[in-house]
């Protein structure tokens, strides 16, 4: 996916690394991309867009890198990009990254609600930029091993399904510093603790089972502790395909993590953080695999490996997580 460096990588880069310009610093992943993209992506300079990184001084990953004062002006030397502002800030500055014609790495959700995700998503296809959304489960080698074991029929027919994403960041103040409570806000494009954390999980259903349709049944979904507007999680059920699927997100959940049972008539398979667990008749198979990282999403968006999220999918999820909102309403 990384652009030929070309014979003039420009000052301070590497001849060997692709050229790389971040735009916006307030996401909390950002850290993890900025360490996974270390010795592989030369970062030229930095936008730090209209809510940026809130502690004292450079962000610590962002040390040295020159700070410029437009999306258009940190791309000019780039050829690559990384969006890590808020949702509310993603249009305008996906916008900038098509004018320039660069692949570019952003932060889910590509926009805040399905009918913002349509028309960016438009925008984009028509301009023909390369949008890789950071949906980083597919890249966990765990969920990768799962899902060629369900390609392989060791389950039989899938029964039911159970997934979980969660963490306690509510009950640890992780919403209350400058650096995160955006997230919690609808005019930075916040969606609430279910949409930030569920999307994930929309997304590696669409994945594991391309086939497979989705279809929300109905949602409940937990008011905050302290009152404020968004929810705090909850819990959906869908049909996926001809299979009741069960999905679990949150900010109320300690220690958290991500989790994934699949029961079918041959077997089921278990998946928490790193661990993978077959268990058949014909005996059990315990698997080690390092735990899902956020950061995984840049390495594959770098190599171009794996089957990386796209705008259509960006949509997609968006379109399920309205329909989970819209149950949760009923409900």
């Amino acid at each position: 996916m990384p652009a030929d460096p070309g014979p003039d990588p420009g000052p301070g880069a590497s001849p060997s690394r692709p050229r790389l310009a971040v735009l916006g610093t307030a996401h909390p992943h950002l850290a993890d991309h900025l360490r996974a993209l270390a010795g592989r992506a030369e970062v030229v300079a930095v936008h730090e867009g209209r809510l940026p990184w809130s502690g004292a001084g450079p962000h610590p990953g962002l040390r040295g890198v020159p700070v410029v004062p437009d999306a258009a002006a940190a791309l000019a030397g780039a050829q690559l990009a990384l969006v890590c502002a808020t949702t509310a800030e993603h249009p305008e500055l996906l916008t900038a990254v098509a004018r320039a014609g660069l692949p570019v790495l952003v932060e889910k959700p590509l926009a805040a609600g399905l009918a913002g995700t349509q028309e960016l998503a438009d925008r984009l296809a028509a301009a023909g930029t390369a949008v890789t959304t950071a949906m980083f489960l597919r890249c966990a080698p765990a969920l990768r091993r799962a899902r060629s074991l369900l390609a392989e029929g060791r389950l039989g027919r899938l029964v039911a399904c159970d997934a979980w994403f969660t963490h306690p960041g509510l009950l640890d103040g992780l919403f209350t510093d400058a650096g995160a409570a955006w997230m919690r806000d609808a005019r930075w494009g916040a969606r609430g603790a279910f949409a930030d954390l569920g999307v994930h999980l929309v997304d590696l259903l669409r994945w594991l089972r391309p086939e497979a349709g989705l279809r929300v049944r109905g949602a409940v979904l937990h008011p905050p502790p302290d009152g404020l507007p968004g929810d705090a999680g909850g819990t959906a059920l869908l049909d996926w395909g001809a299979v009741p699927a069960a999905l679990h997100a949150g900010w109320l959940s300690r220690p958290g993590g991500v989790r994934l049972r699949l029961e079918g008539t041959r077997g089921t398979l278990q998946v928490a953080g790193g661990e993978l667990t077959l268990a058949t008749a014909d005996g059990t198979l315990t698997e080690a695999h390092r735990p899902p990282a956020a950061g995984d999403a840049m390495t594959a968006f770098l190599t171009g490996a794996g089957e990386l999220a796209d705008v259509t999918d960006a949509v997609a999820c968006a379109r399920v997580l309205e329909e989970i909102a819209g149950a949760a309403v009923r409900g």
